[in-house]
């Protein structure tokens, strides 16, 4: 990662949303370092985009394991093509929001 978190002589260089969003996906798959755990919550903390793109990732990955848990469970067409619009936009508010930083 490319930041830094120094608390003793006060340096702190909060992620950015490309960064937060990296580590919110890793933490689905695999347990965070403590400095990386704190980083995300407190970016999560102030960024509303990226709470809920974190809150997407959830509902995805509950989604796929529910539609493993049932063979006869799929999705509509137009279900599938809501998805892809929410993450669309999800992505285009974070592109936004780093082109403002």
């Amino acid at each position: 990662m490319d930041w830094d978190i120094n608390i003793n002589d006060g340096r702190y260089n909060m992620l950015n949303c490309k960064q937060a969003s990296l580590l919110a996906s890793r933490a689905m798959d695999e347990k965070l370092s403590v400095r990386e755990r704190v980083a995300l919550k407190l970016h999560l903390w102030l960024c509303r985009s990226c709470t809920h793109f974190t809150g997407q990732l959830t509902f995805l990955r509950e989604a796929a394991q529910h539609s493993r848990m049932r063979p006869d469970f799929n999705l509509t067409d137009e279900a599938r093509q809501r998805i892809a619009r929410v993450l669309k936009n999800q992505q285009s508010e974070i592109n936004d929001f780093e082109k403002r930083q």
